[in-house]
């Protein structure tokens, strides 16, 4: 039985409180549930006024359980326990299915084993120090999972890393929400949409393992023997353009976000970085320049670092129009620089493109139109490429692959359909001899590949002009152009 000193000294929830708690609730606490109350120890998941997902403990045995409230709580639940049945039939590493629970309306719940303090595949993927024989390895255990659960009719739709956990150097799948379930295999163009879409998951720069994932998938569904590779990495291509448009879930409340939404500002908090100290800048931005240190002071904007009440520093950018009311009223046809710049470093984000860590953005509004809008970013200490690659400097031996470095990421943009507008060497910041980039209000994704060719010859024409006063550099990028121009 659960420890009954624990459950008179722990707060106690129920359905009632789990559907008002606007942020994940502190733990330790107590959850009443159908099958008896239970002491949840770390909130592993929180989605407001929806779903709740825990590890707990019950009867000393330690448990997964994930708690469905709200509208759509049945729905959910169902599908849940449908694909985690999938999961088991298919016969693939998965958590035991403990229990499940639907007679309390307003609280439904499924538990699991706790597969104790693992890994996600995601978590390891992003080790620096994981080379490419392991990403290899790692990809060809996904892709063997994955045709078994095509071969039993299973479609994992929400497909990333970290629905993938490391336990014995094995594979397990959760999160059977995300499945669909049928009674016979996939259709081969189902089953290989599904591979492409896990690729597409992936950092483009990861795109080279597609023999092997392809290889991998063969040995249990050998229908793949005979898709063309050329094909198939068009359709990751295609798919990874799609799924761009999850970088919408930065401007609305989610599990990563949070927004704030009134007649006078549009606020979007990353929840990592949304304490107290954060929202105090976002609540007077002004107070806080006005006492930072400006970098520019512009007609359309201004930077400037500033110090937090946690003593954190951060850089904030503010975008003003200058030309009149007529001119703010047109700007609401188009998004605010902020705010595209809110999605463009997220955008970065999904590419694997390096660039300041995003905080929050804000929009101050006079009716429909944008009065100004600032982004928070991290503050990071470096040097821009131009001073970097100065000719003043002597050289360093990290030069070359700080070069290369850079064109992997120019390389990612044009693959990627992506123009950035303004590829100066200053927009390239570089710490630890790591590069970054930044200055991205400008930056546009485009769908259609004849409109982005058209563009990035200007974004090849900026970067080249760098360098034509400092032979040193010139000459260290020119490979790295020809290889950007034939990507």
């Amino acid at each position: 039985m659960t420890d009954l000193a624990s459950l008179t000294t722990l707060p106690s929830l129920t359905a009632e409180h789990l559907v008002t708690l606007p942020r994940q609730p502190d733990t330790p606490f107590n959850l009443k549930t159908d099958n008896g109350v239970i002491t949840c120890l770390e909130v592993l998941r929180f989605l407001p006024g929806k779903r709740l997902v825990v590890r707990a403990k019950q009867d000393n045995q330690q448990i997964i359980v994930k708690c469905f409230y709200g509208s759509g709580a049945h729905r959910y639940y169902q599908r849940e326990l449908t694909g985690i049945n999938g999961f088991i039939n298919a016969g693939i590493d998965t958590p035991a299915l403990l229990g499940s629970s639907s007679e309390q309306q307003a609280l439904q719940t499924i538990v699991t084993e706790d597969l104790g303090k693992i890994a996600s595949l995601e978590q390891v993927w992003q080790q620096a120090t994981l080379d490419d024989y392991q990403r290899r390895c790692w990809l060809q255990k996904a892709a063997i999972l994955l045709a078994r659960l095509h071969n039993a009719g299973v479609c994992q739709e929400d497909i990333h890393l970290d629905n993938l956990l490391i336990c014995n150097d094995r594979l397990y799948m959760i999160d059977g929400g995300g499945a669909s379930v049928s009674t016979t295999s996939l259709p081969e163009k189902q089953a290989r949409h599904n591979l492409a879409l896990f690729m597409a998951v992936l950092f483009p720069r990861f795109d080279h393992f597609v023999d092997d994932v392809l290889s991998a998938y063969a040995t249990e569904n050998t229908a793949a023997t005979h898709w063309s590779k050329t094909d198939f990495l068009k359709s990751v291509l295609q798919l990874r353009k799609w799924r761009e448009r999850f970088i919408q879930k930065s401007l609305r409340k989610c599990t990563d976000f949070r927004v704030e939404n009134s007649k006078r500002h549009f606020a979007a908090f990353g929840r990592q970085y949304d304490d107290a100290a954060l929202q105090a800048l976002v609540a007077n931005p002004e107070a806080f320049i006005a006492n930072g240190k400006i970098l520019k002071l512009g007609r359309t904007n201004t930077v400037a670092i500033v110090s937090l009440d946690n003593e954190r520093k951060v850089l904030i950018k503010k975008y003003q129009s200058t030309k009149g009311i007529l001119h703010k009223y047109l700007r609401t046809l188009r998004s605010s620089r902020a705010r595209k710049a809110w999605l463009n470093v997220h955008l970065l984000q999904f590419l694997g493109i390096d660039t300041p860590v995003p905080m929050a953005m804000l929009e101050h509004r006079t009716g429909p139109a944008i009065t100004c809008s600032y982004i928070i970013t991290e503050f990071v200490p470096s040097t821009h490429a131009m001073a970097y690659f100065a000719p003043s400097q002597d050289a360093l031996p990290e030069w070359p692959q700080v070069a290369s470095d850079i064109g992997d990421i120019l390389i990612t943009l044009k693959r990627s359909g992506v123009y950035h507008g303004d590829l100066k060497g200053n927009n390239f910041l570089i710490r630890n001899n790591k590069p970054l980039l930044i200055d991205l209000d400008a930056m546009t994704s485009y769908k259609r590949r004849f409109c982005f060719e058209r563009l990035f010859r200007k974004d090849l024409e900026r970067f080249s002009r760098n360098w034509k006063d400092n032979p040193r550099a010139e000459a260290l990028f020119r490979p790295v152009i020809e290889a950007w121009k034939q990507a």
